[in-house]
């Protein structure tokens, strides 16, 4: 009872801390301005850094017609958890989104674990997922991936993959342009 009070996982519970509501007491923003001011290159590119918009924003952002043009998306320092995570992996949205960057979110290894199952991101070639608190569960997610194709550029340094598990990502992703993991 105690662990649980302290706010520590409780064994044979599925969902990890920040798939709670309201985790980040979201303030009320204008979603549609920040889209709006996002989108350069004809529609081509949006670029959302650090305006942390949240699950709650990314969900209304997954609505929005114009994501289907969308090759470069950039998420970073955006209060992401893993519902938002998840979220995007059963997005229909992303069809020729070539380049995600995700880094400094709170995914962890639910979020990034369904990000590697989706089957949403068949032109991405280069993911970021760089320090987004993951551990070996959601690394080793990409390297067993038949899901993205053409990725040729990962990024996931700045969390915490053991040494094996880094080996294995070396090994299976040998074929990657680029693979980081320090």
């Amino acid at each position: 009872m105690a662990a649980l009070m302290a706010g520590f996982p409780v064994a044979g519970v599925q969902a990890q801390f920040f798939d709670q509501k309201d985790v980040f007491d979201q303030t009320d923003l204008d979603y549609e301005k920040i889209f709006g001011e996002g989108l350069s290159a004809n529609g081509k590119t949006l670029n959302l850094s650090g305006k942390k918009i949240g699950d709650e924003g990314l969900e209304l952002l997954l609505t929005k017609d114009f994501l289907k043009k969308v090759t470069k998306l950039d998420l970073r320092y955006n209060k992401i958890s893993e519902k938002g995570a998840r979220l995007m992996a059963q997005s229909k949205f992303f069809g020729q989104l070539r380049s995600l960057e995700l880094k400094h979110n709170y995914l962890l290894d639910n979020g990034t674990v369904a990000l590697a199952e989706s089957e949403a991101f068949s032109k991405l070639e280069k993911l970021s997922l760089g320090w987004n608190e993951v551990r070996d569960a959601g690394g080793l997610a990409f390297a067993k991936t038949k899901t993205f194709p053409k990725l040729r550029k990962l990024d996931l340094r700045g969390n915490f993959l053991a040494s094996k598990t880094k080996d294995t990502l070396r090994k299976e992703l040998a074929h990657f342009k680029s693979l980081k993991l320090f």
